[in-house]
């Protein structure tokens, strides 16, 4: 499988697994060309952008952080990093400006 498919697999299973829980996927932005991979949206949450990725590949670097919680502030949604390891449920993490290994890890 190319990184595309493989990333494009995460991408629904992070959906399929948010929409489970109430959450409606709003866009997904194909190729990772935005700083968000999907869109979602909860009627309790409110809005998420979500970056969705691996423990290995999903290491935003500063201005990616400051990239995504900038756009998260300016539409009052959730900065969230979703991890989806092979054959596990996804790990979501509330992105911030500090280093990733600060963040918490959340519940969708």
């Amino acid at each position: 499988m190319s990184h595309a498919t493989n990333g494009r697999a995460r991408e629904h299973r992070v959906s399929d697994h948010m929409t489970r829980r109430r959450w409606i996927q709003v866009a997904r932005s194909a190729g990772s060309k935005g700083a968000a991979d999907l869109i979602m949206v909860h009627p309790v949450f409110g809005l998420a952008l979500v970056q969705v990725g691996t423990e290995k590949s999903k290491k935003l670097g500063p201005a990616d952080r400051d990239r995504l919680v900038t756009l998260a502030d300016l539409c009052s949604a959730l900065p969230l990093v979703a991890l989806c390891a092979q054959g596990r449920t996804p790990r979501f993490l509330q992105a911030t400006r500090d280093v990733p290994s600060t963040w918490d890890e959340v519940t969708v």
